[in-house]
């Protein structure tokens, strides 16, 4: 059911261009690919091949052995490695990256295959799939999948995400439209991994998706799937926002999701495991929205991962003369790009290619008129007035107390206030220097800690020699008084000897 009118947030009209969804295209193989091996939250992964090897389409070349957050990498394509080198990357500085040079064969590695009736696989076998096909969060997130479904968690409900946060962006409605069955798929698999009892389906109300996901739900007959339709509202996609917003349970501050017996999954990353299960085909493809006022013509681009964006702009009719600015992402809270040699990565959801009229003038920022449009708009109910005021006198401590940690970053704010005042840039600060602040009391903490465990252990080993030196006084003195006094008095000399060269041992 449609939830009522949220008391936050922004309402942006939808472009006529994208009433009824934009298409959806299949790009070609690029000449060259370059694959980033850090396309994740957490480490990157080693790399497994060298310069001059051939590899094949969904190949592991880049894997992690840890037990920290990674992703493995896949060959997008078959071809020759002819670089292995730190290059730059879309959404980060750089990471070491390998490039491809494709052969136009496109020849499937047969080293994965599909998986016989996967929902009656063990979850443990599930989740290890989920692992090897490197699938990670694809709503931008890029967290590792298979560690979000742990049952060891306790979620008893998944969110199936397909509210696209930022406006403008609708790789998920397009997906939707096309794939709504694998989708559902990858969501029970999911389930069966989790454990858990229900999947709620969020979609946008008034989308092309709609149609789509209701009669595949319909079809399906799972009664653990209903379907929730949420306001078009930014950012009503946000994670911890969605889930207020459908189970009226708050994810509290410094919490996490799962926490709560709840966790979202991008719908595009549930069709990923579908795809990986059904045709042994890992993570090596993605829909990115190509779109702006710069676009000639916008469009949803299917590309390979490691494709250079110049390569999906042409595959939507090249620049405008309006063209700009390159963004990665929404107009909201996109990134922007010095160039488009960069490639398309996992967690590159969005070309936003903005035009002379999209952006906005520079208008010098004015005082704070206390007005309070910021704290109505705030999806996370902050008071961006007093953590100004907070900010700008440096008071670290009322910054923590009112909550900046708990600050998104959505622009919001930004968007809303008539001072022109950049909040974001001004809390996005702040909140670096609170983490600065937080890691030099963590150190000292530490400090402390080492500070008292060293003096502990001195005084553990000063009992104990103490007291052997006792026993063996006591058992000399047993054998005469004068030779007992003698021997006392040359172990006593020992004694203080012996602590001023542990003392001189211990120093820090």
């Amino acid at each position: 059911m449609s939830n009522t009118q949220l008391r936050w947030g922004i309402r942006f009209p939808r472009p006529a261009a994208a009433a009824g969804g934009l298409p959806l295209i299949i790009a070609p193989v690029p000449e060259r690919l370059v694959v980033p091996l850090n396309q994740n939250i957490g480490f990157a992964s080693s790399a497994i091949v060298a310069v001059g090897d051939r590899v094949m389409k969904g190949q592991p070349i880049g894997t992690y052995s840890g037990n920290a957050p990674a992703a493995h990498v896949h060959a997008p394509t078959s071809g020759i490695v002819t670089d292995l080198a730190v290059r730059p990357v879309t959404g980060r500085e750089s990471a070491m990256s390998i490039e491809i040079e494709a052969d136009g064969q496109d020849q499937i590695w047969p080293g994965y295959a599909a998986l016989q009736d996967p929902l009656h696989l063990p979850a443990a076998r599930l989740r290890e799939a989920v692992t090897e096909a490197g699938i990670v969060g694809l709503g931008g997130a890029m967290f590792p999948t298979s560690i979000k479904l742990n049952p060891g968690l306790g979620v008893t409900t998944l969110i199936l995400n397909g509210v696209e946060c930022e406006p403008r962006i609708s790789c998920d409605d397009a997906l939707m439209q096309n794939s709504a069955d694998a989708i559902l798929l990858g969501a029970q698999i999911m389930l069966r991994i989790l454990e858990a009892d229900e999947c709620i389906i969020a979609i946008k109300e008034h989308t092309p998706a709609v149609e789509p996901m209701v009669k595949a739900t319909q079809r399906l007959q799972d009664d653990r799937f209903t379907i929730s339709f949420v306001p078009a509202v930014y950012p009503a996609g946000g994670e911890v926002q969605l889930i207020e917003l459908l189970t009226g349970i708050e994810v509290p501050t410094g919490g996490l999701p799962w926490d709560t017996g709840v966790i979202c999954q991008n719908v595009a990353t549930a069709a990923a495991v579908t795809t990986f299960l059904t045709e042994g085909e890992p993570l090596i493809s993605r829909i990115v929205t190509v779109t702006g006022e710069g676009i000639a013509q916008p469009m949803n681009v299917k590309t390979r991962l490691g494709s250079p964006i110049s390569h999906i702009v042409a595959c939507a009719g090249g620049y405008t003369p309006a063209a700009s600015r390159l963004i990665m992402g929404g107009p909201m809270m996109g990134i922007a790009l010095p160039d488009d040699a960069l490639p398309i990565t996992k967690a590159c959801n969005s070309i936003y290619v903005a035009g002379t009229q999209e952006l906005a003038a520079t208008t010098p920022a004015m005082p704070c008129i206390r007005c309070g449009e910021c704290s109505i708009t705030c999806p996370v109910d902050l008071m961006p007035q007093l953590l100004l005021q907070a900010k700008r006198v440096n008071d670290y401590e009322r910054l923590e107390t009112l909550g900046l940690s708990d600050c998104i970053e959505c622009g919001c704010c930004d968007y809303v206030c008539p001072s022109h005042i950049a909040l974001t840039r001004e809390f996005r600060t702040a909140k670096q220097a609170l983490w600065d602040i937080g890691f030099e009391k963590r150190r000292a903490r530490l400090a402390a800690q080492r500070f008292s465990a060293r003096t502990e252990r001195l005084d553990r080993k000063t009992k104990q020699r103490d007291q052997e030196l006792e026993q063996q006084i006591d058992a000399l003195t047993d054998h005469g008084s004068n030779h007992g006094d003698r021997a006392r008095d040359v172990l006593e000399q020992l004694l203080k000897r012996t602590k001023g060269a542990d003392d001189q041992d211990e120093q820090p």
